[in-house]
């Protein structure tokens, strides 16, 4: 019995440490990391969706336009009844009302052989404008990236920061005790020991402080991401320390190329000056004659009638054919209008192409100078972290032994604060602007 027992108790032990590991996996995947935060944003966000709605639209557009080539074709019936007197040709008198009935039918159709090139135009310019609009997704999923890519390692950072006072907090309760132990063997002052605590009191206050940051950017990040109010959400933090690339940085003039290739940016405001350009050509087309074809074929009857109504739509089917030419001569100078804005609409695309290309590249040329002086200021602070905490071990040990003071004491530890503070900022700066450099040239977005 007491061997059963011991199995039993074994059993639900291993069934509740099982279930705790399970709950521990369960909360471990429900964390968002960087490539959850981007997948979901890419599917869910707004504004991209309505620029994958605008892409499907564009799609639909050229499809219209192909559509310009064919004929087109139209059926029609109608039915008619009428009530009516008619007048008697032999006495001129009327005669009783009579209700009649009439009926047609008819199949038209009808197509464009010459147009001047309008509808060529339009094609080529469908065809354009369905490349841009899929340019305009692509910018939209860029920059959400970079802006989901920048939230998230705000909150790494705000994570970092909140980490680090939590260490401050232990180190000063460690030096309060042991002041207060100095003090109990005469080593220091009750002044010293006020310090100490004051010391304490604002690091506490710093946590606070860092926690509500910590808060305040997650909720921006989910903000972000749009995720419901209601729905769970929780980040990722990665438990071993993201490195920083030091690595050289590529030539500045082969980022620019880069960055031209793969930022749609610039593509867009391309296709948008080809795009007027052809909208110039359709204008041009307002001077030229158009020539189109049409045909038809109809019948009817009426009711009462001495013959049947199918013999009737037998007798009176007929069939037409034609073509029409139209030829403008004065239209109000509505083509010249438009032949001018037109030229005033290539000069503008070409003035938007030159900005959007010069404002990329400044843009680029901004990043590349802060990734190239995040680097050296990452590697400065490195440097005066260690000379800073070395200074400060031997301020401790030189407070042990009444060398020094508390105030200068706590000179020596806020250079060592600050000096802390200065890596953690540089360690996440340089990690965001070398990530957001990688990307333009056309490196996926990891942590």
């Amino acid at each position: 019995m007491n061997k059963l027992r011991t199995i039993g108790v074994a059993s639900l032990m291993w069934i509740m440490v099982s279930a705790g590991a399970q709950s521990a996996a369960d909360t471990a995947t429900d964390k968002w990391d960087l490539n959850r935060c981007l997948e979901y944003a890419l599917e869910n966000n707004v504004q991209l969706n309505k620029s994958r709605l605008s892409y499907a639209s564009a799609e639909a557009s050229l499809m219209q336009a192909k559509g310009q080539r064919l004929p087109n074709l139209n059926a029609s019936i109608s039915e008619n009844g009428s009530n009516n007197r008619m007048r008697d040709p032999m006495t001129d008198e009327l005669g009783d009302w009579k209700f009649s009935v009439n009926g047609s039918a008819s199949l038209n159709t009808g197509v464009t052989l010459y147009s001047g090139g309008a509808i060529n135009n339009e094609i080529q310019r469908s065809t354009l404008a369905k490349e841009a609009a899929l340019l305009s997704v692509d910018q939209t999923e860029m920059d959400i990236s970079i802006a989901v890519v920048q939230a998230y390692v705000n909150v790494l950072y705000a994570y970092e920061n909140l980490k680090y006072y939590k260490e401050v907090v232990d180190l000063s309760t460690k030096q309060v005790e042991r002041s207060r132990r100095l003090l109990e063997a005469g080593s220091v002052s009750r002044r010293d020991i006020a310090d100490m605590e004051a010391q304490l009191a604002s690091d506490n206050y710093s946590v606070v402080t860092a926690t509500n940051t910590l808060t305040q950017r997650i909720t921006d990040l989910k903000t972000l991401l749009q995720i419901p109010v209601e729905q769970r959400y929780d980040v990722y933090i990665p438990e071993e320390e993201i490195n920083v690339i030091l690595d050289a940085l590529p030539d500045i003039y082969d980022v620019y190329e880069a960055t031209l290739r793969n930022v749609p940016d610039v593509k867009y405001s391309e296709l948008q000056k080809q795009m007027a350009e052809i909208d110039l050509k359709s204008a041009k087309a307002g001077y030229l004659p158009t020539l189109s074809a049409s045909a038809s074929i109809g019948t009817s009857y009426m009711d009462p009638y001495s013959l049947s109504a199918g013999t009737q739509f037998s007798d009176n089917l007929n069939e037409r054919i034609g073509l029409t030419l139209s030829i403008p001569i004065f239209n109000r100078f509505s083509t010249k209008a438009n032949v001018a804005r037109s030229k005033i609409n290539i000069e503008s695309a070409s003035l938007t192409l030159d900005n959007t290309r010069n404002a990329l590249l400044q843009e680029v040329e901004r990043i590349y100078q802060e990734t190239q002086a995040g680097q050296q200021r990452y590697l400065a602070a490195i440097a005066q972290k260690n000379a800073s905490e070395e200074s400060f071990s031997i301020a401790q040990e030189q407070y042990a032994l009444g060398m020094l003071n508390s105030i200068e004491l706590q000179q020596s530890r806020n250079m060592w604060l600050n000096a802390n503070r200065e890596l953690i900022q540089s360690r996440f700066n340089a990690l965001l602007y070398r990530k957001i450099l990688d990307y333009y040239l056309g490196i996926p977005l990891t942590m």
